[in-house]
């Protein structure tokens, strides 16, 4: 039972997870003027890979502007193919989507952003070796690390590519009740477009250039997502726990009671985690690529995150049947959990801190094992005992765990 304050089985929509993630009235503004029939410039092209959610919703916001748009829609099903004609998009094959985009837009799940680079940059060599040349706008507007940005940029290195790195924040466009639009943050960095007709185009899409260095937009986007992304891993992991413990409704009651304008975030960022654990596995671990090469910090953090997301996704059918109740939710989860930790029966690790006191020297790493008992040994005061929960002592060692 929820407690009270918290609405136990309110639908898990993309306007009600918008609205009490950002509050009300983020992402709403004014449209621009539509471009009228005596505008200088015509409206480019814009190629969207892919039409998921946030490709849908944009295309559908530049349709309604009369901007051309195209897709590649092979290998998906018959049920999105008639989304995307009933949207004014026009579907062609992949050669003849590079061939005819004056921009490309790549909104993919992360782990699928490098290797379209790599069949446009295919393509491309291939026209271009056959006097086919004209240039294109590439802007990724993926999940991805800086380091993964500046790589793209290199793949296009000396074609007839302006690559724009790019980041998305926030929710996908979408028409409100009342008429007015939400629309989500696009950040980019890299070359600025001079085009004539890049000016309205960057207003509706609501575009901002924050730099002209490759890899500072997707390092925005690394440095966003990994707060939310965190909450959502930490936030399953301390429900699950509630859960198993038999506090939950009361870990829920305390947070309203203390943070009563963040639990409405926390529990959507779990009720989030359904339908996009998949394609947050591989974004947790481009947020840990980043932190690592552009902070300077260790990987481990985040690839547990990725490790949360991993079960979520892979371990539970809430992709496929998503649950509109955090306590529901959290009960899948759970399920889950225990049928990996009975699978593992007497092999399961219980790691916990212990207690040690070592000489005045530093030890180099190295692991002892002695029956079922494994101590690894790191910096002085930096011990971890594992594969038991019982007492441990290595009469040999001059260690004593307790």
């Amino acid at each position: 039972m929820a407690p009270t304050g918290i609405p136990n089985g309110t639908a898990h929509s993309e306007s009600s997870q918008a609205s009490a993630t950002f509050g009300a009235g983020i992402g709403i503004s004014p449209l621009p003027p539509f471009l009228s029939s005596s505008a200088s410039a015509l409206p480019p092209t814009i190629a969207i890979l892919s039409l998921g959610e946030m490709g849908m919703g944009i295309a559908s916001l530049l349709v309604k502007y009369s901007y051309p748009v195209i897709t590649n829609l092979e290998g998906r099903s018959a049920k999105t193919k008639a989304r995307a004609a009933l949207a004014g998009v026009q579907e062609v094959s992949f050669e003849e989507l590079i061939g005819k985009a004056d921009v490309l837009l790549s909104i993919l799940p992360p782990a699928e952003a490098l290797p379209l680079v790599k069949m446009a940059s295919k393509v491309l060599k291939a026209k271009a070796a056959s006097g086919n040349k004209r240039r294109l706008f590439y802007m990724d507007l993926n999940a991805i690390s800086p380091s993964s940005a500046r790589e793209m940029d290199t793949i296009f290195s000396g074609m007839d590519v302006i690559f724009i790195d790019g980041g998305i924040i926030g929710f996908p466009p979408r028409q409100l009740a009342d008429g007015n639009w939400f629309r989500p943050s696009i950040t980019t960095s890299g070359p600025v477009i001079s085009e004539p007709w890049f000016e309205h185009f960057a207003s509706l899409i609501k575009i901002t250039h924050i730099s002209p260095d490759i890899g500072a937009a997707s390092g925005l986007k690394m440095c966003f997502g990994s707060i939310y992304k965190g909450l959502a891993a930490v936030a399953t992991q301390a429900y699950i726990t509630a859960k198993n413990l038999g506090v939950l409704e009361h870990l829920r009651g305390h947070l309203l009671e203390y943070f009563p304008g963040m639990t409405p975030i926390i529990e959507n960022s779990i009720l989030g985690e359904q339908r996009k654990a998949y394609r947050w596995i591989r974004e947790a671990e481009e947020i840990e690529a980043t932190f690592a090469a552009d902070g300077g910090w260790e990987r481990d953090l985040f690839k547990g995150v990725a490790d949360v997301f991993h079960v979520v996704a892979e371990k539970t059918t809430l992709e496929k049947e998503s649950k509109a109740d955090v306590e529901e939710v959290v009960r899948e989860i759970c399920l889950s959990v225990r049928r990996k930790t009975s699978k593992r029966g007497d092999k399961t690790d219980v790691p916990f801190r212990v207690t040690i006191y070592l000489p005045d020297v530093t030890y180099l790493q190295q692991s002892r094992q002695t029956d079922d008992r494994q101590l690894i040994f790191g910096q002085r005061n930096n011990v971890r005992l594992v594969k038991s929960n019982s007492r441990c002592r290595l009469s040999d060692d001059p260690v004593e765990a307790m």
